[in-house]
């Protein structure tokens, strides 16, 4: 942290006024040193309310003061205190301009900028950033979206992020949308809020995301309709365009610091941010980017998640990610290289439960090693012998509901590791293991499945989970992943989207598929065993495939669909790991 010893008295200014280059004005909290003087600013601006409770665990804006900084919380633009019309993403590029500016000329900011922040706040510090104010010299973007849209922000593998659209849009963002809309009648905001609430009450159940098609969801108001209408697109819709950073971090200068979890919904755009960003650094020959990732969901830095207890050295007051974050900033705004220190990358490692730190990501001397799936529903080193295929029957009508993983969805969803015993008891769920490991297994990096299937339907889905099976026999979920049928040319590999017009499958014909699960960090401990299951939903995470080559938004149509899993010499589905030493 800074080497002055921290201030005594902190002030705190209410509604501070910043007019954006179209008169709009927009409202924030500061925090400073009550004695004075200048500091270099730390602005984070936010959809969510500027003066709701921050996790200390993440980032303390007091404790950052009292070391010398000013702290500035804003609404962005049509929430909470600030004026103008919400259009999410599309006006943060342009109004963090302006407000890094605006900044930098405060009376007590010597004129140097820092962004911190999480998920919608670590956008805005990205579209801040590309528009190179001079000012923001550097960022700390944490579980951050948008990177590109189509692979976990409002799409995975070509299905539609169901739940987690739904429940940001009626969760944090609906509340303030209609008390604008019904800002001069209360009985009508009274009546809009009631719909709200009763509308997350019943997807808290599932029964409401049952609703086909999606297009008939009910909406309390106009004012959330809006924001839904991502769930008609497909992947070549052009709006992906306006929203994808991914291609255009070359526009950034401020160097970053990228904080992430293993359970987040938006792991990919954490890691995808923090390869782009190094390689920009490594060819500029600046200041490289740092990358922690924790044993975390996208809400949360505590050591316990869903249900494993990664132990105390798991949580954000361990780590101390505010300490983390203000050597990042001591060295990038005040010079004070000393403060960096560690290595640039720490990486949570599941399991053996402790961090494990690199100079890079992913990690010198990491392999790939294949696991194929087994005709006796094993899970081996070896490719399969000539085997038939294993069947099962996928119905819409009674989707496989999703049990933890990377999610983000209602309370009575919550994300992280949990027990797949249940659904995998079901018929329709595939489960291949391997025999009881007598060494540990770590795997840290990417993970991918590989399969070889066919489906009687002209249009399906195929699951993929990598599960750590305990000695006791629980099936703990590690990370999981999607493709629609049709859209398998969009996901050529993993780590890869080019997006292409859907294109339906020849019912009964075996196509090669390619499932990303993303990464994780995960030591398979002895005694344990590595199992994959494979299936074709995880409802309501993502929309349900309705088997029949329309859309679940527009049609409640389905069909029932036969699918084939073949492993054998000619046809082999395998998962590939990322492995290191123990």
């Amino acid at each position: 942290m800074a080497t002055t010893a921290p201030v005594r008295e902190v002030q705190i200014e209410y509604d501070v006024e910043t007019p954006m280059r179209d008169g709009t004005i927009l409202r924030s909290t500061v925090y400073r040193p009550a004695a004075g003087g200048r500091y270099p600013v730390l602005l984070s601006r936010t959809p969510y309310g500027r003066d709701a409770g921050t996790d200390p665990l993440y980032f303390d804006p007091l404790r950052a003061a009292r070391n010398g900084y000013v702290v500035v919380r804003q609404d962005v633009r049509g929430r909470y205190g600030s004026d103008g019309v919400f259009d999410p993403s599309h006006q943060e590029a342009d109004d963090g301009h302006d407000t890094v500016q605006w900044a930098a000329d405060l009376p007590y900011c010597d004129g140097t900028v820092g962004m911190w922040g999480r998920s919608y706040f670590a956008e805005t510090q990205w579209r801040a950033a590309m528009t190179r104010p001079s000012a923001l010299r550097a960022i700390v973007p944490g579980v951050s979206a948008a990177h590109e849209p189509v692979d976990g922000f409002q799409m995975r593998g070509g299905a539609r992020e169901l739940g987690s659209r739904w429940v940001w849009v009626h969760g944090p963002i609906g509340p303030d949308l209609l008390a604008r809309q019904h800002a001069g009648d209360p009985a009508a905001r009274q009546q809009a809020m009631t719909g709200l609430l009763a509308g997350l009450d019943s997807a808290s159940t599932g029964d409401l995301l049952a609703t086909l098609p999606l297009s008939a969801l009910p909406e309390p108001d106009p004012a959330t309709a809006g924001l839904m209408a991502s769930l008609a697109r497909d992947v070549t819709d052009t709006e992906w365009d306006r929203t994808r950073l991914d291609g255009r971090y070359d526009r950034v200068q401020a160097p970053a610091l990228h904080i992430g979890g293993w359970f987040d919904v938006f792991l990919a755009g954490t890691l995808g941010q923090y390869r782009a960003t190094a390689d920009l650094a490594a060819e500029r020959g600046t200041r490289p980017p740092r990358l922690v990732i924790g044993p975390w969901p996208h809400v949360g830095v505590a050591g316990v998640c869903g249900e494993l207890d990664f132990g105390p050295t798991a949580s954000g007051a361990f780590v101390d990610l505010t300490d983390l974050h203000l050597r990042w900033y001591d060295a990038t705004l005040k010079g004070q290289e000393e403060q960096l220190t560690g290595d640039p990358v720490r990486l949570f490692v599941m399991g053996e439960n402790r961090w494990r730190g690199y100079d890079r990501y992913p990690v010198p001397g990491a392999r790939a090693e294949e696991w194929y799936l087994q005709p006796d529903g094993g899970l081996d080193r070896r490719v399969a012998s000539a085997s038939a295929p294993d069947i099962y029957d996928y119905d819409p009508r009674d989707p496989v509901p999703t049990v933890g993983g990377s999610t983000l969805l209602t309370p009575s969803l919550p994300p992280g590791p949990y027990d797949q015993r249940a659904i995998e008891a079901r018929p329709d769920v595939l489960t291949y293991t391997s025999a009881v490991l007598q060494q540990p297994y770590t795997v840290l990096g990417a993970v991918s499945v590989t399969l070889h299937a066919a489906s009687s339907a002209p249009d399906t889905d195929f699951v993929a989970r990598l599960v750590d099976v305990h000695p006791d026999g629980r099936a703990m979920g590690v990370a999981d992943g999607i493709i629609r049928a049709s859209a398998r040319e969009s996901y050529p590999e993993p780590g890869v989207v080019r997006p292409v017009p859907p294109t339906p499958i020849e019912p009964d014909t075996v196509y090669e598929y390619r499932i990303d699960l993303w990464a994780t960090g995960q030591t398979f401990l002895p005694g344990h065993r590595i199992r994959v299951d494979v299936t074709s939903s995880s409802h309501p995470r993502w929309d349900r495939n309705l088997n029949t080559g329309h859309s679940a938004y527009d049609s409640a149509d389905t069909a029932v669909a036969r699918q084939r899993i073949f492993h054998d010499p000619d046809r082999p589905s395998l998962i590939t790991l990322t492995v290191v030493e123990p």
